[in-house]
């Protein structure tokens, strides 16, 4: 199932607005799962999530919560089931110290569940170069913008996530998967 990026805007803001709630103004870093999405154009869209054994390649982050996927003519990234099963764990609201946010980030994070169990998908038609430059696995358009820039799930940016090896290794396949396309 494929569905436009722009018509799940408001869902996400409210999937980010959960996840804001669920870090909470107070909590540790022990439990916390961290997700923002930016995709600003309807380049990038929304996918069922895959496993990693259908990928061509694929690179998890080095906390385990996210992945890259190389499929036949687009790169996804996802949450790991690793990372689901921690955003779904007690652990990661209980460090909020309110009865009442706690109440609420459970509620929140249990209504927007299947969102998470999604991927976002680029098209590799779009993609100009990847490479691993500046301490991080950069996805670059035609227009110089970097493909997931922003995009953060765990505790940082999903780009930096990964080794340099795992990225380097996934710039070159993604590269060469583009070649093919043309």
């Amino acid at each position: 199932m494929r569905v436009s990026f722009v018509g799940l805007r408001p869902a996400l803001h409210i999937l980010l607005f959960a996840a804001a709630i669920g870090r909470g103004a107070n909590a540790q870093q022990g439990g916390s799962v961290h997700v923002n999405v930016h995709a600003p154009d309807s380049v990038a869209h929304v996918v069922d999530r895959e496993t990693l054994g259908k990928a061509h390649f694929a690179i998890v982050s080095r906390d385990g919560t996210a992945a890259l996927l190389l499929m036949d003519t687009t790169i996804i990234a996802e949450m790991t089931n690793t990372g689901l099963a921690r955003m779904n764990s007690r652990e990661t609201t209980d460090t909020i110290k309110s009865a009442v946010n706690r109440m609420f980030a459970r509620m929140a994070l249990g209504a927007l569940q299947p969102l998470f169990d999604h991927g976002i998908a680029y098209h590799l038609r779009d993609l100009a170069k990847a490479r691993y430059a500046d301490g991080r696995l950069q996805l670059v358009r035609a227009n110089g913008e970097e493909v997931f820039r922003d995009t953060e799930i765990g505790n940082g940016p999903l780009m930096e996530s990964f080794t340099p090896d795992d990225a380097k290794a996934f710039a070159k396949r993604a590269n060469e998967a583009r070649a093919r396309l043309r």
